[in-house]
């Protein structure tokens, strides 16, 4: 584990001095050897191309479009890093925006907003934007060696982001809570549940589950949900999409309105990814029938 936190800090001050054509050119290649390479996962991201491009697709789109899955994978690992050498107005003028209207009622409106998103794009970029709209905060899986999750927090407070660690603690779900309230955007990804206890959904055709998190904590603090994406265009610049804000219904059933609510954030994440499949980085087994 030591060994890749090493290898990250190398990167990390590689990619503040070499130009960015050069990095990028060498991530694709490195995103094209991890999907030959690796026939298992190369089949894993196939299936879950499929179930984003629809059972019409041919063989041949999937495949493409699994490849270039790799690719935005690797461009994403790159943005971390090569962001925070960059200044927010560079990421800003480089950074369009689709039905942002209600987003940005939502957040002038004080209550705090969840955004809820795929593992998709380049959501740095995206952090970039949303901090510039007010105080913004992320949670993030806690990464071993301690040092390594140390330095994804140092990177991302370099764009204007907050990290909550996402560890299960009773302590930091009430921060969470507390931070809404207090008016803050809390960000989330939110289109897998890896332990297979949350949410009973169907997404993208077959039964899985996704996690609860941001219908419980929408209950408890009031404020909305909103689902965006992030989506790399092939110029080098940015566009996000954020969809009409979702406000949970805490007066009734409590577990009915938080099924009803993942159901929707499902729907949502459905169309954000099928803007652009490709970009989905969905690498990881994400249904029942791939945990088994």
């Amino acid at each position: 584990m030591k060994a890749v936190y090493y290898l990250f800090v190398a990167a990390e001050k590689a990619v503040g001095v070499i130009p960015v054509r050069f990095t990028r050119a060498a991530a694709h290649a490195g995103g094209d050897f991890y999907y030959y390479a690796f026939p298992h996962k190369r089949r894993l991201v196939e299936r879950n191309m499929r179930r984003a491009l629809g059972a019409g697709a041919s063989d041949a789109e999937v495949r493409k479009t699994a490849r270039m899955a790799c690719r935005y994978y690797a461009d994403y690992w790159l943005d971390i890093m090569w962001l925070p050498t960059r200044t927010r107005e560079y990421v800003l003028e480089r950074f369009a925006t689709v039905d942002e209207g209600p987003l940005v009622e939502a957040v002038n409106d004080g209550k705090g907003v969840l955004i809820v998103l795929p593992h998709y794009g380049s959501w740095e970029a995206g952090a970039v934007y949303l901090s510039s709209l007010g105080p913004f905060a992320a949670v993030a899986e806690v990464l071993k060696p301690p040092e390594l999750f140390e330095l994804f927090v140092k990177m991302r407070a370099g764009v204007g982001i907050e990290i909550f660690p996402y560890d299960h603690r009773d302590e930091t779900r009430d921060a969470m809570v507390e931070a809404l309230k207090g008016g803050k955007i809390l960000a989330l990804l939110s289109d897998r549940d890896l332990k297979g206890s949350g949410v009973g959904v169907e997404f993208f055709g077959e039964k899985t589950t996704l996690p609860p998190g941001p219908a419980a904590l929408a209950m408890r603090s009031g404020s909305p949900i909103v689902c965006v994406n992030v989506r790399n265009l092939d110029d080098g610049t940015w566009v996000g999409h954020a969809t009409e804000p979702i406000y949970v219904d805490s007066s009734g059933d409590r577990d009915k309105a938080i099924r009803d609510t993942i159901e929707l954030v499902a729907r949502r994440l459905e169309m954000l990814v099928r803007e652009d499949p490709a970009q989905w980085h969905m690498f990881m087994p994400a249904w029942p029938s791939e945990r088994d």
